[in-house]
């Protein structure tokens, strides 16, 4: 009996001599930042001072290229599988032309973070916001296939609206956002385009024109199955008519200013 209440009383002195742990410091997660400028991306070793990163719309970064020096504005939007590099050739004569064009990765995608929610239309309002910081003129979106679906949702609830819009390509649904839905409330001029034989995106096009309101709207079908960029970047049937309808569509609505 002595034994066990001897060892009773040595447990209870060793739990109170035993320093109380302290407590654990919280977790805090840093934010990511801005992305670093990598040297010759997308291949362009010339451009790398013309890489830009920009604030998205869920506390993460979006990288691109900041080409010219215009004061009318092309937001250009990347289709499934590609980034800012894909729109670099057509960037470049652009603004040889006059434009100012803001070229960017999607959330996730190329040089850009990764966020947790958000969709490819919030990264089209953050890179419009992001050009129009500091500049007083127009601003277009150009979004090809994904990237057009994204920019067509984007333009329906800007505030200001864009100038213009674009459309190459695009699909009226996509990744859960709806451009058909979205075009009844669109206010800018408007371009669909697309290649007769390229799947069902010529239909989509003539949906979505169908649904847009007033005289403001445009529709292009040219020949050939060219898709997204390619209408303006590969010399293929029907990429004559489609640089002309672009170019036609972008000196009616926002022709570039000395």
């Amino acid at each position: 009996m002595r034994t066990v209440t001897l060892l009773s009383c040595l447990l209870l002195l060793a739990a109170c001599a035993a320093p109380t742990p302290a407590p654990a410091e919280p977790v805090v997660s840093a934010k990511p930042g801005p992305p670093s400028p990598t040297p010759r991306w997308c291949g362009e070793p010339q451009l790398d001072d013309r890489q830009v990163a920009l604030p998205g719309e869920h506390g993460t970064y979006l990288a691109g290229y900041l080409l010219g020096a215009g004061d009318v504005t092309l937001v250009v939007v990347p289709q499934a599988g590609a980034t800012a590099c894909s729109w670099l050739s057509w960037a470049k004569e652009q603004a040889a032309a006059g434009y100012r064009v803001l070229a960017f990765d999607f959330t996730g995608e190329g040089r850009s973070g990764r966020a947790d929610a958000g969709h490819a239309s919030d990264d089209v309002t953050a890179a419009v916001q992001f050009a129009r910081t500091g500049a007083t003129g127009p601003v277009v979106i150009v979004g090809a296939s994904r990237g057009a679906t994204a920019s067509l949702v984007a333009a329906a609830r800007l505030d200001p609206p864009p100038a213009a819009v674009i459309s190459l390509s695009g699909p009226g649904d996509y990744a859960g956002e709806s451009a058909l839905a979205a075009v009844p409330r669109l206010t800018a001029p408007v371009l669909y385009l697309a290649a007769a034989d390229d799947s069902r995106f010529a239909a989509d096009a003539r949906a979505m024109y169908d649904a847009t309101p007033g005289d403001r709207r445009t529709l292009t079908v040219v020949p050939g199955r060219l898709h997204g960029t390619a209408l303006l970047t590969i010399a293929a049937e029907g990429a004559t008519e489609a640089a002309k309808a672009v170019d036609d569509f972008l000196r009616a609505t926002a022709p570039p200013r000395a």
